[in-house]
């Protein structure tokens, strides 16, 4: 078979993936009774099901395609990537046996219903909703825009863009609106199988066209003694005071160990997130998630990123035509059968996180926005109509953005994760640190968002179509907008919680801190572990995605134009990598297991009754609320078109 006989394979594979998911989403639409349990699958999800779908959705497709760009793009200058399995694992094993219980006591089945239990906060509940909405349009758009030019590539033009995209994005709406968050789950563990296969493949084909793992790391290693290509295998010192990229600093000068840990501090904001937590709390017990995390997320899924992504990588820095797109095109030519299963593979663990996203936004804008603010009548199979309407609507937005406006899609997308790890700071006031009260957690997050805006394009651009130019660019000091964000939530917290009641909280918030008090009590041996937890993590983190990284530039040898050599065989910061991916697992198990973060945990947990209130009719408020919206958003349009005459736009 030629090159020419590939689009048949593609849409073949594609046919058949198409049908199994179908066939998922009706068997799901059939359990959920249509709408009894569509939007947390009655909280029935395995643990098994809930760790393979967690660890898809957070590692398989965007870093196949972004992780390993990275790399053939960067080198290794940014190793905390290779060892984002332990990153990602470490807020699971934090939050996710906490979060689970307090949700079953509550009876709560989103992010957002917690931060309104706990917090009271309106503020919580629209941020939660806001960063759903940018992983649904931005984040998971971006890259279903990456596999619609990719498709469009592999067709040879045959399929356009648009149409790939078209056909992608009603592929991926079918199966949500069919079957809710059970097809999620049921079709996710095929996704996430058949994206680690292909992933692992790819990486196969790229050693064997690439002449063996020796002869790839020989590649490097010539490339290495290039004058022009040494800061491809180095940390470029710990930090940089420059302005920021698009101010004066140059893509490289990011390549710094700061640089590092705050990208790695980005990764962990998806496990804060309202996604990730959504699966969470639709599992039906808490006694997987130290598995999940240690062996599943950080063991295999870490293993995969550390090997499997870092060759696909390194195979296209040594060649540039050796790229994701390019080993494609290269494979169809003599195997077009392998080349469509594998770009399948690669577009379900993008649909996996996409079709995630889709589900807990429109959740979130109907049942926790619309519902209890505008129209709080409104039953269960309206609300269930109206999500699968929002879904279409963000389906649509998120593929005009794609064709029309990529780089409001880019920038869109460069949001999620920074503003996701925002949410640390209430989530650890709700499982661990009693001392932050309800206004230091609301302002922190404020802060945290307007740091985050302020350092990414998006605030600086919208900013300068306002006539107003900040100083900074994107990442100033090499740090990554995360960590600025998470530095101004920080302080926020910690002088507002110092001059705050402490106990002032609500009904469920008081019920919540004494169950966890209660029921999930530490053993004794935990406890006197704790200065070692406290010496252990911190020294990874400082070593293996901190400052420490520098060490890595020759701990295994170096090699440059004055010549040297990598005494394993492969560059140095890799070697490192991979030494701080296997510490990194057995912290992982140390935390989840001897620290009883995230250790089983057996106990009956009945549902809490919160004493009776009045009710009384909320239709009138709610009618000048909706009134008061439109309005507001009709003011802000016409604003922002004057403002924009005014600029000559």
């Amino acid at each position: 078979m030629n090159g020419q006989s590939s689009p048949i394979w593609l849409m073949v594979f594609g046919l058949f993936y198409v049908s199994v998911m179908l066939y998922w989403a009706r068997v799901a639409a059939r359990e959920n009774g249509d709408h009894e349990t569509y939007f947390s699958a009655g909280h029935s999800l395995s643990p098994w099901i809930s760790a393979l779908i967690l660890a898809g959705a957070s590692v398989s497709g965007w870093f196949v395609l972004g992780g390993s760009e990275m790399i053939a793009t960067h080198g290794f200058g940014l190793p905390a990537v290779l060892t984002a399995g332990v990153a990602l694992a470490l807020p699971g094993v934090l939050f996710f046996k906490r979060i689970w219980y307090v949700g079953q006591r509550l009876r709560l089945s989103s992010q957002a219903e917690i931060f309104r239990s706990y917090y009271e906060s309106d503020f919580l509940v629209v941020v939660s909703t806001a960063i759903a909405l940018l992983f649904a349009i931005g984040f998971a758009g971006l890259q279903m825009r990456v596999l619609s030019q990719m498709m469009a590539l592999l067709t040879d033009g045959l399929v356009s863009p648009l149409g790939a995209g078209v056909v992608l994005g009603t592929v991926l709406f079918a199966g949500v609106v069919i079957g809710g968050m059970r097809a999620v789950g049921y079709f996710g563990v095929i996704q996430t199988v058949v994206a680690y296969s292909a992933t692992a493949v790819l990486a196969g084909f790229a050693l064997f066209w690439s002449g063996g793992f020796a002869a790839l790391n020989s590649g490097l290693a010539e490339l290495a003694a290039r004058p022009d290509a040494a800061s491809l295998f180095s940390i470029d010192g710990v930090i940089h005071f420059t302005s920021g990229l698009g101010r004066g600093g140059d893509p490289a000068e990011a390549d710094t160990a700061v640089a590092s840990l705050s990208l790695a501090l980005a990764f962990m904001g998806f496990q804060a997130s309202p996604l990730a937590l959504k699966i969470v709390l639709s599992t039906r017990g808490g006694n997987g998630f130290g598995a999940g995390q240690t062996w599943v997320m950080a063991g295999v899924f870490g293993g995969l990123i550390a090997f499997a992504m870092a060759i696909i990588g390194a195979a296209g820095l040594v060649d540039p035509a050796m790229s994701v797109s390019g080993m494609l095109l290269k494979l169809q030519a003599s195997s077009p059968w392998f080349s469509g299963w594998i770009f399948i593979g690669i577009a379900a663990g993008v649909q996996l996180l996409a079709g995630l996203a889709l589900l807990t936004a429109g959740e979130s804008l109907v049942r926790h926005v619309y519902k209890p603010y505008f129209n709080s009548s409104l039953s269960r199979r309206s609300t269930v109509t109206l999500t699968r309407i929002v879904i279409a609507v963000m389906a649509v937005v998120a593929m005009l953005l794609q064709s029309l406006t990529p780089v409001t899609l880019s920038a869109l997308a460069g949001l999620a994760l920074p503003l996701a790890f925002q949410l640390w700071t209430p989530l650890l006031g709700v499982t661990w640190l009693r001392w932050i009260t309800r206004p230091a957690a609301v302002v922190g997050v404020g802060f945290g968002v307007v740091g985050v805006i302020l350092t990414e394009p998006l605030g600086y651009q919208v900013l300068a179509f306002l006539g107003l130019e900040l100083p900074w660019g994107r990442w100033p000091w090499t740090i990554h907008s995360a960590a600025w964000g998470m530095a101004a939530n920080l302080a926020a917290v910690f002088i507002i919680s110092a001059i705050t009641n402490r106990n002032v909280f609500g009904e469920e918030a008081v019920e919540i801190r004494r169950f966890l008090s209660g029921t999930l009590r530490v053993s004794t041996r935990a406890r006197n572990l704790t200065s070692t937890a406290w010496s252990v993590g911190l020294a990874w983190v400082f070593l293996a995605i901190g400052p420490g990284l520098i060490f890595g530039n020759s701990a295994f040898g170096t090699l440059g134009v004055e010549g040297g050599s990598w005494r394993v065989g492969m560059p140095s910061l890799w070697a490192w990598a991979l030494a701080g991916w296997v510490t990194g697992v057995g912290l992982i198990w140390f935390l989840a297991y001897r620290m009883e973060m995230a250790s089983p945990y057996t106990t009956d947990i009945p549902a809490y009754q919160p004493p009776r209130r009045l009710s009384h009719d909320r239709r009138p408020a709610e009618r000048e609320r909706l009134r008061v919206l439109v309005i507001a958003a009709a003011a802000v349009f016409l604003a922002v078109a004057v403002v924009a005459f005014s600029f000559g736009g």
